[in-house]
Parts: C-alpha cells; sequence; structure tokens
C-alpha cells in the first residue's frame, strides 16, 4: 500500500468506470469522502466515509465497473492498495494455508493409508473452524453432516446417561478425529463433543468424506474401539477401575550377558516396572491390541539384549529382541547419573524420537526399554 493526497473537491472514484481506473481498493486515513449514486440523471449521497472506512473493496475481487461515484469533501489522504498487490498476498497466503494443512494432515495416522493425490484432493476440501472452551462442536441426537480432524487444542467426549446424566467417554487432542459414524451409517450423532481449550478443527463435507475416507472404515472403528478409548483414558489418570491415578503398570524383564571376573559369561535378568499400554504397543505384533481387556491383561514384556549398536559418553545403544513377536528393537541404556546431569537433554530426546521416528516406523520401542533401565537402579537412568 501506499499513501496518497486528495484535494477537496476531487472525485477518486468515478460510476461506470473500468479497467485501470477500477482497480484499486482505498483506506482513509484522514478527510471526508461522499459516495454518490446517479439516479434518474441525478447524483444522490448514499454514504458518508470517514478516518478507518474502507471503499473499492469491490476492484479487488472482480473485474466490474465502479458502482458508485466517490468525492473528498475535505482535504484529505488515503491508503492505496491496488488489484495486483492484493491478489499477489493473497495467493501467497492461500498456499501458505494449503501447505500448512498438507503437512499437518501427513502427521494424522489415521490418514496414513491415503495417497499423496487423495491428501491433496482434502486440503482443498477441509474448511477450518474455531470454537471456544464449552462450546460444542457436535450435539448427541442431531443429523450429522461432517467429519472433524482436531487441528489445535482438545476436547471431551460426553453421552447421555439414565437420571439424565451425561457420561465421559473418549478426550480428544491434535491429530483425533469425530463425526464420522454419522456420515458412515447416515444416524444421528450418537455423542456430544464439547471443546476444552481454544479448539480448531478440519471439517470435511459428507459427500468428500465418503469418498476418498469411506474406504478407511474398519481402521476408524479400531481407533474409536473402547480397548483403544480405555488405553486413552488411562493415560490421563481418568482410568476409574484401577483405583489410581496413574497408568496401568506391567513388568518388563531385560536378559542380558554379564562377563564374570574369570571371564566366564552368564545370562542375568534385568526386572523393571513399564506401562501397560506400551507393552502392549511393542507386542502388538504377536498379540491383537484390539483383543485385550486393559483390566485383566498384564503381560510381561521380555526383552534379549544383543549386539552394542552404539555408544557415548553418557548412554549406550543395544539390539534388543521382543521374545513373543521376534521383533527387533534399538535400546538406549543410561546410568542415573548421567539423566541426572542433563534431565533436560533426556526429555527432548524422547519426545523428538517418538515424535518423530513413530510415524515412519510406529513399532519402534526405543524409549519404552529405555524407560524401562530408568527404573533399574545403579545401571540404569531415573525418570
Amino acid at each position: 500500500m501506499y499513501e496518497r493526497s486528495v484535494a477537496a473537491g476531487e472525485i477518486l472514484i468515478k460510476e461506470g468506470d473500468t479497467g485501470l481506473a477500477a482497480s484499486e481498493l482505498y483506506v482513509v486515513k484522514a478527510g471526508k469522502f461522499e459516495v454518490l449514486q446517479r439516479r434518474q440523471g441525478v447524483n444522490i449521497r448514499v454514504n458518508l466515509k470517514e478516518k478507518g472506512d474502507v471503499f473499492g473493496e469491490l476492484a479487488l475481487m472482480y473485474n466490474c465497473p465502479r458502482t458508485a461515484t466517490v468525492a473528498a469533501t475535505t482535504d484529505a489522504v488515503v491508503w492505496v492498495l491496488e488489484r495486483d498487490v492484493f491478489r499477489y498476498f493473497l495467493r501467497n497466503a492461500a498456499e501458505a494455508q494449503a501447505s500448512e494443512v498438507e503437512l499437518f494432515l501427513n502427521s494424522v495416522p489415521i490418514l496414513n493409508p491415503l495417497s499423496q493425490e487423495e491428501k491433496l484432493q482434502l486440503v482443498d476440501a477441509f474448511d477450518e473452524k474455531t470454537y471456544q472452551p464449552g462450546e460444542k462442536v457436535v450435539t448427541e441426537g442431531e443429523p450429522g453432516d461432517y467429519f472433524y480432524i482436531i487441528k489445535e487444542g482438545e476436547a471431551v467426549v460426553h453421552q447421555s446417561a439414565p437420571g439424565g446424566q451425561r457420561r465421559k467417554v473418549n478426550h480428544l487432542f491434535r491429530s483425533d478425529f469425530f463425526g464420522e459414524r454419522a456420515l458412515l451409517v447416515s444416524e444421528p450423532r450418537i455423542a456430544t463433543v464439547e471443546a476444552v481449550t481454544p479448539l480448531t478443527v478440519l471439517a470435511l463435507a459428507r459427500d468428500t468424506f465418503l469418498n476418498v475416507l469411506g474406504p478407511l472404515e474398519a481402521l476408524m472403528a479400531r481407533e474409536k474401539s473402547p480397548q483403544v478409548i480405555a488405553q486413552r483414558l488411562s493415560k490421563l489418570g481418568t482410568f476409574k477401575k484401577t483405583g489410581s491415578p496413574g497408568r496401568l503398570p506391567a513388568e518388563v524383564l531385560i536378559k542380558r550377558r554379564k562377563r564374570g571376573k574369570n571371564g566366564e559369561v552368564s545370562w542375568e535378568v534385568v526386572r523393571a516396572r513399564g506401562h501397560l499400554d506400551e507393552v502392549l504397543e511393542m507386542r502388538k505384533g504377536g498379540t491383537k491390541l484390539e483383543e485385550l481387556d486393559l483390566t485383566k491383561e498384564t503381560p510381561t514384556l521380555i526383552l534379549t539384549e544383543g549386539a552394542v549398536l552404539g555408544g557415548g559418553a553418557f548412554s549406550r545403544v543395544s539390539e534388543v529382541t521382543e521374545e513373543s513377536t521376534g521383533n527387533t528393537y534399538a535400546m538406549k541404556r543410561m546410568r542415573k547419573s548421567a539423566v541426572v546431569q542433563c534431565p533436560e537433554h533426556v526429555y527432548f530426546e524422547q519426545v523428538c524420537i517418538l515424535g518423530g521416528l513413530n510415524a515412519c516406523f510406529q513399532s519402534l520401542g526405543l524409549w519404552l526399554a529405555a524407560w524401562c533401565f530408568m527404573k533399574h537402579s545403579g545401571l540404569n537412568a531415573a525418570t
């Protein structure tokens, strides 16, 4: 934008002008303008423009004649925005927003089976919507026309219970989805979804959802199974059957070679305590996660340490094999003293590994095994 001075009585826009004369938007910085329209051969004042007002905006969007005459009634100053400049920044903003949505969709696990072309189709089809805490996104009993993926924020899912009470059945975070059932089976919403924090969602209309995401019905159903939801709520400390705010425990055994003073090699077992949901995640190659009841199943994870892959001043990375599935993982072992010296480094390294590698290698259990060593005293690091 650039600044332009306008003398009193000067006509800035003339009704009927086209081409270059109809390609600018104006923002009043100072002074006053009158807006005139010609009716039955007479110019009639239909509006006034003062500081902060905008006029000429239709010229930025459409190649159409000016619909009114605008003249300065006092000496004035305006900011001028040309059509080409406006469209350049609008196009860049649209491309940046599309790239942001595309990048986000690549991080949504449920969409991993889609091709890049199908994801690009979704980029253009999604509408972004925002909600304030306490605001309802969908309401139980109402018809459903949209499928939602959470881009930012948290939401809680409630269902009606006897006596007019509400029962919490799920808690949703970034990349979680909801609203698919009403579209797949053409029935009213079976639950209410309410924003807990400022919430931004991507909404997808019924037709596009059925065409692109319809084949993922089985995968979406698994993600909403009672067992998976129980896992989620247990991580939030709301798994009430345990009577404890923590997550369900599981035993982890790590078998490793030990060299004696005379050079003899024997095996020793390090016992550690892990989280049940993480143990099941590592065992899912041998046991289907959806068939396990988290309130009854307490499997033991057994890892056998093999060759050393690498090491440094604070840690050592070894190859380990999970006994029930035969899957191979990398396990990082750290001494307790090393963790105490650099706790933030350890934490952020874990976040980077889980956030970056899980999308590509979903069975990677590197940090579960490391956590098990952390829980073991002496040679192992503290959490």
